[in-house]
């Protein structure tokens, strides 16, 4: 299950909403203590951590019917969604879907640009399908609006500020990971070519010329590009395989510069996780993390897939303490202004004229009218 939808999964039960995950089968021996019904699933090719569902149409359709829901969320475009977006339109259920993920950019950071324009159209197909869509920032909807999607609307992204905090500040891991004298930048997401790494490889290696042994670059996560990039990285490069949990918000917080090339993202919760945890960052002018990064105040924007200009925003940075903590400062006091419970709070009202939610699909009975006026009142 993704962060997204466990994090939904709390907020129903505390408020009492009456739901269903629909979503694909798991492959984990972790308790998801949710109300959940899993189908069939294989790795999808591209992103092997990502699974593609196999839904039974008539067992789906018999839960469907036995739940009865007044409103279904359908948050991913294939399989189970497009499931959802039929059994929605066969009973006359209002339905909203969610676009979060950019599939044309990815086929083609992949060689397979050929079934960019395809994708695309589907795309568009779909999303017009539903009664709204949600997105995650405003450059994805301006995404949307290209495809001819008109009915939208934004469903943030939310943050654990107590998980990703200062607090967890490590000495320890940054003797381990051999950056405690150094300058510590940090990337933290999915190695792959659709993140424009060649873009921090060249930037690390263009101020190793004047800093290598002020400056270290610690890379976790994983991906098709690991062996690549441990081959062609500097040797002031440390990777540290993917991490979660309170691991990654050790290296978050240890870390002095978030380093984010990556011009493909509809949000950037990396870069609002590093924010949370007291870290400055340099992201890239496109995609969702535009619209996170508040440029000079919370880090720097670079301009997308120019590698001058994010070296020169990190050089800034290296070269200037008081700045990496003074927008370290900001930053964490933005992300605590993103707190699920809010992002989560604004969904359940923007839908309300529909009727109520579904994800992954969420299938969700209406909530009481006290419910709505709770809601309502903790967002005011």
């Amino acid at each position: 299950m993704t962060n997204t939808l466990r994090r939904l999964g709390d907020y129903l039960e505390k408020i009492g909403a009456e739901y269903i995950f629909i979503i694909p089968d798991q492959k984990s021996d972790q308790r998801i203590p949710y109300s959940i019904e899993s189908f069939f699933s294989t790795s999808f090719i591209l992103y092997p951590e990502c699974r593609f569902a196999l839904p039974n149409m008539l067992r789906l359709g018999r839960k469907m019917d036995q739940f009865q829901p007044d409103v279904i969320l359908v948050m991913t475009e294939f399989a189970i969604g497009l499931a959802g977006i039929i059994y929605g339109k066969k009973h006359d259920i209002p339905i909203v879907s969610n676009y979060s993920t950019n599939f044309g950019t990815i086929l083609k950071s992949y060689g397979l640009g050929v079934f960019e324009k395809p994708m695309d159209k589907y795309l568009s197909w779909f999303h017009n399908e539903a009664d709204l869509t949600v997105t995650p920032s405003k450059e994805s909807e301006k995404v949307l609006h290209r495809f001819g999607v008109k009915r939208t609307s934004i469903f943030g992204r939310g943050i654990d500020y107590e998980l990703f905090s200062p607090a967890y500040y490590s000495n320890t891991i940054r003797k381990e990971l051999n950056v405690d004298k150094k300058i510590a930048l940090l990337y933290v997401g999915r190695l792959s070519p659709e993140k424009d790494l060649a873009i921090l490889r060249e930037a690390m290696i263009r101020l190793n010329h004047k800093y290598h042994d002020q400056i270290a670059l610690i890379v976790t996560g994983d991906g098709p590009m690991k062996e690549e990039l441990k081959k062609t990285m500097p040797d002031n490069v440390v990777f540290t395989g993917y991490k979660k949990g309170e691991e990654l918000s050790r290296i978050y917080a240890s870390a002095d510069i978030f380093a984010f090339p990556s011009s493909f993202e509809t949000f950037g919760n990396v870069v609002l996780e590093s924010m949370a945890s007291g870290t400055c960052a340099v992201g890239v002018d496109a995609g969702g993390v535009l619209n996170i990064i508040e440029h000079g105040k919370t880090g720097y924007l670079a301009h997308a897939k120019d590698v001058d200009s994010f070296t020169y925003y990190l050089e800034q940075l290296i070269n200037n303490e008081l700045d990496r903590k003074r927008f370290a400062q900001n930053a964490r006091t933005y992300a605590k202004t993103r707190s699920w419970d809010t992002i989560f709070g604004r969904l359940l009202r923007t839908i309300a004229d529909i009727s109520k939610i579904n994800q992954n699909e969420v299938i969700m009975k209406p909530l009481e009218k006290n419910k709505i006026e709770e809601i309502e009142n903790h967002i005011a």
